[in-house]
């Protein structure tokens, strides 16, 4: 718990006594054990996982641990959908491990910046796959809390970087893809990247129903780019999109 505890005095001292009683509280919910058996995954997305992706026994664990860890916290930080809480290895854990392939074509081992990452989707995921360089940026401090403790428990803060701040002041990242789930609609998601990604970086992004509206919106507010769609493999109306050469 070193890296956590280090975390919590800090937000101590910046915010003062108020926030001792909830890094407290925090302090005694994740000290809890993890029950590894708390999240079934249920046999298709199992054999997606270990067939198209080609996972090892240990990269399922961690990605148990994760599941289990983000029902723990739920009920406390309200991190993910009340109605999508039942079922994390589909809507969460896959939907976004569904971006692996793809950002293996684009960039193979290049820095990852994800907006926006709430409970970690897609970046957790993405760096318990083999992603070697995720920087998550999260405002909210209890939600940067629960990053950083997913990152210790799934064993892969070597690989993450938990950025507590605003993407709008943040010094520019040099990402070579971006990625978001869930965030901001496309032009104002463009925007906020316009700073952060290398001139030659892709947008690797989970999009629903109103992808063709957004990307619509992207140009009618001048941004050029080329686009790639990919049908999401969890939501029937959604895609994974994939945008390069983007300027304004």
């Amino acid at each position: 718990m070193k890296h956590f505890l280090s975390f919590a005095k800090v937000f101590h001292f910046r915010r003062g006594k108020k926030c001792l009683l909830e890094k407290s509280s925090l302090v005694r919910f994740v000290n809890a054990d993890y029950n590894s058996s708390m999240q079934s995954i249920s046999e298709p997305v199992k054999t997606w996982f270990e067939t198209d992706l080609n996972v090892s026994r240990e990269t399922l664990d961690r990605l148990s641990l994760y599941a289990d860890l983000v029902v723990k916290w739920q009920p406390r930080i309200n991190i993910v959908g009340a109605s999508t809480a039942e079922d994390v290895w589909a809507r969460h854990l896959q939907d976004s491990a569904q971006l692996w392939p793809y950002l293996n074509e684009v960039v193979g081992s290049g820095k990852i910046v994800d907006f926006g990452s709430g409970a970690g989707f897609p970046a957790i995921v993405l760096a318990i796959l083999g992603a070697n360089d995720v920087t998550l940026m999260e405002s909210n401090t209890k939600k940067t809390v629960f990053l950083l403790e997913a990152a210790r428990v799934c064993g892969v803060l070597e690989q993450t970087k938990i950025a507590r701040e605003r993407i709008e002041t943040a010094a520019p990242r040099e990402a070579d893809v971006i990625t978001a789930r869930a965030f901001a609609p496309l032009p104002r998601l463009l925007e906020l990247g316009q700073r952060h990604l290398k001139p030659d970086g892709y947008y690797v992004l989970l999009k629903g129903r109103a992808f063709e509206d957004e990307l619509a919106e992207a140009r009618a507010a001048g941004w050029t780019f080329t686009v790639t769609t990919h049908a999401s493999l969890v939501d029937p109306e959604g895609v994974v999109m994939i945008l390069q050469g983007v300027d304004r």
